[in-house]
């Protein structure tokens, strides 16, 4: 009898390890099906697009509408760069105040340095050269605020 007991042990040892084993080997390969399931939804679902490429959205955006505004500026269409001026400002600034406070003429070009968001506000550093009485050339860096209103990016005069 201990003998038959012996040997039923090792028959159910091995089968129990066979089990286990079989267990293992369709756990592992859930597993990997799994990881792979992931990384492969995990790319499709990512656009194409990195990260970075997300952040540096409101950067640019920003950066074109501070240009166009400057062009504008540079090229003495005062209307167009009131348009970029934010909706509350225009309430309380006519366009004929804009115009009589930014007295322009005098800038020849502006590029944009650098832009910086966090959240719904940018600031934007511009270098402007600009003529002043008689000398012909004068750079100087301005920094400028943008502010996110209602899906749009507006500037915010300062006083």
């Amino acid at each position: 009898m201990t003998i038959v007991r012996i040997k039923k042990y090792r028959y159910l040892g091995e089968l129990l390890k066979k089990q286990m084993c079989g267990i293992s080997y369709k756990l592992q390969n859930g597993v990997a099906a799994l990881f792979l399931s992931v990384g492969i939804i995990g790319c499709a679902g990512s656009g194409g697009g990195s990260l970075s490429d997300t952040q540096n959205e409101p950067q640019k955006l920003v950066a074109d509408l501070a240009a166009a505004r400057w062009e504008a500026l540079t090229k003495g269409d005062f209307a167009k760069a009131y348009s970029y001026l934010s909706p509350g400002t225009r309430e309380v600034m006519s366009l004929d105040l804009y115009k009589a406070k930014i007295r322009g003429g005098n800038w020849k070009k502006a590029n944009v340095d650098s832009v910086s968001c966090e959240q719904d506000q940018c600031k934007v550093l511009i270098a402007v050269e600009y003529s002043y009485r008689d000398i012909k050339s004068i750079e100087t860096r301005l920094e400028e605020d943008w502010l996110l209103q209602n899906g749009k990016w507006w500037f915010i005069q300062r006083r």
